[in-house]
């Protein structure tokens, strides 16, 4: 019924795991989460909040009545979505373990701890590309030790030798908003604070209006539902306001939960207004939610909104640099095939990224129900999407003109292992996962590295004539190279 990756962590493991971890106050993802063991035990040892992901049907409900389920798929869940968590704990299924902790990873915001078991075979096997990755990870950001086999006495049990991964993902830094908006004003006073209409008065207006209006629809809703009763036996219609995740029904939402989300949500609705796109990146996202989590009440007015219009917008183009160089070494960290500095490309300082490279664990294909066209998952799109910005950026082209790569992919139903046409390059997937890129121009792809260089504070070499090794050149195409 709940699958052969179902194992349910007993709590003599979780006081392993867990041991002079101090948890108190902490917001915890339990991203595969099963019928709540862990979730359970997080509680009762007084984390503040703890989210959770759990992609069965059955066990989804059993685990949306527990606390809250952002999504249902790990695998769908956003930074953005978790950027104010301070851990993740997690029992993934071994039989793809190594994705569940590399995604964890990926998503997790700086300064989270990650807590996770995976089946030993993961961590001995040398010869699968993620598992490489994920040990190297775990050499360079945390450790391991071997619980051997711990599950012979869980509830359901199985002889396979658990290893216990601890990772830390470290601090990048302040928040772009820390100290920014003005704590001071008031949600009150924009209640009738609208002097001539525009947009973002609306939105604002809109926000306020929703916020006051909670409590009274909670106060009817009570009313209804002590009125109905006795007399609705099987009814099974209920009045308040509750979570709209699949299975998750009778979670209820709070006034404090309503309006974060609804904050959240109006944010975004003013970067649509404003066609601010091109300028939100994926961490800019996740600062606002963490931010916006992380204090008790942000004040959503106009002038904050005009502040925060005003910072995103001047500081563009840092972020965009910080985009391509952070590019530039996932690029390179993905595959030794994508860079000629090879397995030692955290110091590629000639910045030698190929102009084709390789993404893993972008495409999804199923064996038991195959896919004929390509698809798109596990969450790496948002940073590609994120590089294409940056490109447009550095291009001085305008980013709503191109498609993100979901919806490309998706509109144009892409065969496996043909290349196809998008934004700045060619693209390939494949059916284990793969994608191959490839810049389309030579100029761009040079230009990308050039940057990059410039942002990293790399010595570029000097500009002479076509004929001397290790200058830059330039070819009969125009395009400006780097040779050593």
């Amino acid at each position: 019924m709940f699958g052969k990756d179902f194992y349910p962590t007993p709590d003599n493991v979780i006081e392993i795991m867990m041991a002079n971890i101090d948890i108190t106050d902490k917001v915890i993802l339990e991203p595969s989460a099963g019928k709540g063991n862990i979730v359970d035990w997080l509680q009762r040892n007084n984390a503040k909040e703890v989210l959770a992901c759990e992609i069965n049907y059955d066990l989804l409900t059993i685990v949306a009545s527990k606390c809250n389920v952002p999504e249902s798929d790990f695998f769908q869940l956003k930074a953005e979505q978790i950027s104010h968590i301070d851990m993740i704990v997690m029992n993934p299924p071994f039989s793809a373990d190594e994705k569940h902790i590399l995604h964890a990873w990926e998503i997790a915001p700086g300064g989270c701890n990650i807590i996770a078991l995976c089946n030993s075979e993961t961590l001995n096997n040398r010869w699968n590309r993620s598992r490489a990755i994920l040990r190297e990870l775990i050499e360079l950001n945390g450790s391991s030790e071997s619980l051997y086999d711990c599950f012979t006495e869980a509830e359901r049990e199985t002889g396979v030798h658990v290893s216990l991964v601890r990772l830390y993902k470290p601090a990048t830094g302040e928040m772009e908003f820390d100290g920014y908006f003005d704590m001071n004003e008031d949600d009150d006073k924009q209640e009738n604070g609208i002097m001539t209409y525009n947009s973002i008065q609306e939105i604002v207006s809109r926000f306020v209006g929703a916020v006051k209006m909670f409590d009274d629809v909670m106060i009817a809703s009570k009313k209804i539902n002590d009125l109905k009763a006795p007399i609705s036996d099987g009814l099974g219609i209920y009045f308040g306001a509750y979570t709209g995740n699949q299975g998750s029904q009778y979670t209820i939402i709070t006034r404090d939960v309503f309006k974060k989300a609804l904050q959240k949500s109006a944010w975004k609705t003013v970067f649509a207004k404003f066609n601010m796109n091109k300028y939100v990146t994926q961490k800019l996202m996740g600062d606002i939610n963490k931010f916006v989590e992380q204090q008790t009440a942000v004040p959503f007015t106009v002038r904050n909104i005009y502040k925060m219009i005003e910072l995103i917008a001047g500081t563009h183009a840092e972020r965009m640099d910080n985009v391509l160089a952070e590019a530039f070494d996932k690029i390179c960290s993905f595959s030794s095939e994508n860079s000629t500095a090879g397995e030692k490309w955290k110091t590629n300082s000639n910045y030698k990224v190929n102009q084709k490279f390789i993404v893993p664990h972008i495409c999804k294909y199923d064996t038991k129900w195959p896919c004929q066209h390509v698809e798109i998952g596990y969450g790496y799109y948002h940073e590609l999407d994120d590089i294409i910005k940056a490109l447009c950026h550095l291009q001085g082209i305008d980013y709503n003109k191109t498609i993100n790569i979901e919806s490309f992919v998706r509109n144009t139903k892409m065969e496996w292992g043909q290349w196809y046409d998008w934004g700045f390059f060619i693209i390939r997937g494949y059916k284990k996962g793969t994608m191959h890129f490839r810049f389309l121009e030579e100029k761009v792809w040079e230009r990308f590295k050039r940057r990059v260089a410039e942002i990293k504070g790399w010595q570029l070499p000097r500009k002479t004539d076509n004929k001397t090794k290790g200058t830059e050149r330039t070819k009969a195409t125009g395009v400006e190279v780097f040779e050593f």
